[in-house]
């Protein structure tokens, strides 16, 4: 008998050099400030900020066409987000990320949209708080790597969560196996979309993109999302702004 699917390779061959680049500063106090920096932090700064703006969406977020859209942006960004952190120039073909987890058979337990979508908004706080040592390691022009790669591994976890948040509606459906390769199924369309998506808003979607208002994902946010996203959106820039 086939054991349920529990893990996810993401690859490290990914994405092309459509790459997201923060925009320059404007003023005079944020030019003086990013010449004292090391090389990278700014774009690590808009991370940890992309994140914070992530998990205050889900937070707001309620109705399910809001849920839905914030999530699938969310999730691709995330996967990418990951794939930076923990696949480039990795010394490997794959890294393992973890499938969540549907049923129990010892138990009997059940994995429901709900509860999903709160072990995703759960992860990425958890998330935005590794992202600030990250930053804080880059400022102080120490290495990052490690951080950076259990980061990226929490992320992409959090990331394949959001994906899945509609399997939870019907993980009483299916069996073990058949509920866990749904979830993988779903996974890998979502790692397929974050790839590609890149193609219809300009640069590929990140996180760092989320902090910057005038980025090509912030501005596809506005002109597609629903009104409950969009306002979710607005009200999470509000509360973690930048200054450029």
């Amino acid at each position: 008998m086939n054991k349920p699917y529990r893990n996810f390779d993401l690859p490290t061959q990914h994405l092309d050099n459509h790459h997201y680049v923060p925009e320059r500063a404007r003023s005079r106090a944020e030019i003086e400030r990013r010449h004292t920096l090391p090389s990278g932090t700014i774009l690590t700064e808009h991370q940890r900020d992309g994140l914070r703006i992530a998990a205050r969406v889900m937070e707001l977020v309620e109705q399910p066409e809001d849920v839905a859209f914030a999530g699938d942006v969310i999730a691709m960004s995330g996967l990418n987000a990951s794939w930076y952190n923990y696949a480039v120039n990795a010394p490997v073909m794959r890294r393992r990320l973890n499938l969540p987890m549907f049923t129990d058979e010892e138990t009997d337990w059940r994995e429901t949209k709900s509860g999903l979508l709160t072990k995703a908004q759960q992860g990425l706080a958890a998330t935005a708080a590794l992202a600030e040592v990250v930053v804080a390691t880059r400022r102080e022009n120490r290495s990052s790597a490690r951080f950076q790669q259990q980061l990226g591994r929490q992320l992409g976890n959090t990331s394949l969560q959001l994906a899945c948040i509609e399997v939870g509606t019907v993980a009483d459906s299916y069996s073990p196996f058949d509920v866990q390769n749904l979830a993988r199924e779903q996974s890998l369309q979502m790692l397929e979309q974050a790839r590609v998506f890149g193609g219809q808003v300009g640069s590929h979607p990140s996180m760092a993109q989320l902090a910057d208002p005038n980025s090509d994902l912030a501005v596809y946010w506005r002109r597609h999302a629903p009104n409950g996203a969009f306002e979710a959106y607005e009200e999470a820039i509000e509360d973690y702004p930048r200054t450029i």
